[in-house]
């Protein structure tokens, strides 16, 4: 490695965790050789061409232990002896910390917890897509023989190995009530990875998509050169809160429990934003919550934001 003193990074598990923590490293690698743990190698691959070392983190998660097998050989093989004897950090966050930051954002608080808040106005998650990835998925998109604009849309799923998915997902009727309002603009792409018994989409049928990727078809890279074509995402608190931001596209995330909108408003600076809360906005930020949540969201005051959001935003297509 280099001259630079050591650093072990213990990452977060989740997909939109990784992505965030990309303005975390950059900063990080300045100063020290940094190795991460992580399940998510392909949310650094630019990163990795500039130093960074990757280590496989244990994960009993499916979706982490599922792509970390996939990504096996980019994980390097560092001795056991050389991580005992470097400097470690831990990467997270804490609903009480978010509270009582001036930005009330969860990245502010990971900054915090690294010990370098004071560069988080730096904070720069953007996430580049290789060309390659590009080709690919323009070729699919070509197949689809659509001018519509694109939507990549992520349906409500439930996942109990991580009660936290349930809790922050949005409430089903009016989730599926304000997208089923404005998807005749759009080609709506779903996209998901359910197993029956492990994940599942909540709430009933929701929104019958133009065309669905719903059993893991698409690997990080394809789902982030989609999200990059796309003219909107739409989701609910989650990843994809996250990734389109990531990407530059405008997305909508209708919020339920667990966390509130502005605690994703970091998104902004990069692309157009719109967090949509429930009337009674949760910020338990804990999988632990009994707290019953009604997550009711006055819908016809959500359309008033999101109609002319799209006009603004979303309203042609994307090209390559």
């Amino acid at each position: 490695m280099t001259g630079k003193p050591l650093l072990l990074v213990q990452g977060m598990h989740g997909l939109g965790d990784n992505l965030h923590q990309r303005a975390i490293l950059r900063v990080l690698m300045e100063n020290r050789a940094v190795i991460l743990e992580t399940s998510w190698a392909c949310t650094y691959h630019d990163l990795l061409d500039e130093g960074l070392r990757i280590v496989r983190r244990p994960v009993a998660l499916r979706t982490q232990l599922k792509n970390a097998e996939r990504e096996v050989s980019k994980f390097s093989d560092i001795k056991t002896l050389t991580l005992q004897h470097c400097a470690r950090m831990r990467i997270m966050y804490q609903s009480g910390v978010i509270r009582t930051l001036p930005s009330r954002t969860i990245l502010e608080a990971m900054f915090k917890a690294a010990g370098i808040q004071h560069r988080y106005k730096d904070a720069d998650f953007r996430f580049p897509i290789k060309p390659a990835w590009h080709q690919a998925a323009d070729a699919i998109i070509s197949t689809w023989r659509t001018s519509k604009p694109i939507m990549l849309y992520r349906p409500l799923v439930e996942r109990p190995e991580w009660r936290g998915s349930i809790i922050r997902n949005a409430n089903p009727r009016d989730y599926n009530l304000l997208v089923e309002s404005i998807k005749d603009r759009f080609f709506v792409v779903s996209v998901a990875d359910l197993v029956k018994g492990r994940e599942w989409i909540a709430g009933g049928p929701a929104l019958k998509p133009d065309i669905a990727f719903h059993s893991g078809e698409l690997v990080f890279e394809m789902l982030a050169a989609l999200a990059s074509r796309a003219s909107l995402v739409w989701t609910s608190s989650g990843f994809g809160s996250v990734l389109g931001p990531a990407v530059s596209t405008p997305t909508i995330s209708i919020g339920g429990g667990y966390e509130p909108a502005i605690w994703h408003a970091d998104g902004g600076k990069f692309s157009p934003y719109l967090g949509i809360d429930p009337i009674h906005p949760c910020e338990c930020g804990t999988s632990s919550c009994r707290k019953p949540c009604t997550k009711d969201v006055d819908v016809p005051r959500a359309r008033e934001l999101i109609l002319p959001f799209l006009d603004a935003h979303s309203a042609h297509r994307r090209l390559p």
